[in-house]
């Protein structure tokens, strides 16, 4: 493969993703679910520096069950892992959305995709709130 080649098809994979990003950046309500995710990762974010930093022990407590009590206790730093999964979602689903760009039904695939995010996001910030309960209340 001579080095044109090869710069012509990385410069074509690159022209795709950038049309296929445009395409979901031009919807208005993609901007709206964007800007909500955006809302959610960084909530998500301080709320895990909040209890990563009130936390006094090196241990964490993640998780509470009614009938078994507490069952799952970690370092304090996989309170971190919340919010990198909700990142990851939320770019996973960005990437789905933009291979589906040229399907007829893209714009019901936005709010698909992005409202799953949002919803994912939200429950994610809920979770976070409970780990705060379980430990400090």
């Amino acid at each position: 493969m001579s080095y044109s080649s090869f710069y012509a098809r990385f410069y074509s994979i690159l022209e795709n993703i950038k049309q296929s990003f445009s395409a979901i950046f031009r919807l208005t309500a993609s901007r709206i679910y964007l800007a909500l995710m955006v809302f959610w990762q960084v909530l998500a974010w301080l709320q895990a520096w909040f209890i990563y930093r009130s936390l006094s022990t090196e241990l964490v407590i993640l998780h509470y069950n009614i009938n078994f009590g507490i069952d799952l206790v970690a370092d304090r730093a996989q309170i971190y892992l919340y919010p990198l999964l909700g990142l990851v979602v939320s770019l996973v689903n960005l990437i789905i959305l933009a291979s589906l760009r040229k399907d007829n039904n893209f714009k019901i695939f936005v709010h698909y995709f992005l409202g799953a995010a949002n919803v994912f996001g939200a429950f994610l910030c809920i979770a976070l709130l409970s780990v705060y309960l379980i430990n400090f209340r």
